[in-house]
């Protein structure tokens, strides 16, 4: 074929073959850490969402029960001067039948009743459980009931 001059120009080089590997490869291992960091934050939602069901499922109880059947429970779970959970006493304040384990974690619910008169009392609900690093996180709903009725 004349006209075509091919000499000193075909493929890569060595050089260009091995820096465009290297910069693969860290952009590869980018996406790996950017994956994991996905996966983490999967599991700290998961367990916000687990937690915030298990404490609507205790408001949910207290719509059920009877007005006198609406009683905290063990005061040694939360600080009712700043509304606040006391963890070191969770294990044992929430109780034999308030423990919930859910995918490998542990949850407890405690709960503190305020009767505001005698027709009117404001439930707030905590459930708390900890992070792989052993610190405790909680989630906490409040809700008002009225007495209507002979309820």
């Amino acid at each position: 074929m004349a006209g075509t001059d091919r000499s000193g120009n075909e493929g890569f080089s060595l050089l260009e073959v091995l820096i465009s590997l290297a910069i693969l490869a860290v952009g590869l291992l980018a996406l790996a850490m950017f994956q994991i960091t996905a996966i983490k934050g999967n599991s700290i939602a998961s367990r916000w969402t687990v937690a915030t069901q298990l404490t609507q499922d205790q408001l949910e109880d207290f719509r059920h029960k009877g007005w006198n059947d609406i009683v905290s429970s063990n005061t040694a779970g939360f600080d009712t001067g700043t509304m606040r959970p006391v963890y070191a006493a969770l294990p044992a304040a929430a109780g034999a039948t308030y423990p919930d384990n859910v995918s490998g974690v542990t949850y407890y619910t405690v709960y503190h009743v305020n009767d505001d008169s005698s027709t009117f009392k404001t439930i707030s609900v905590w459930t708390c459980w900890r992070d792989d690093q052993s610190n405790w996180h909680n989630v906490m709903l409040t809700t008002q009931r009225a007495r209507t009725g002979g309820v």
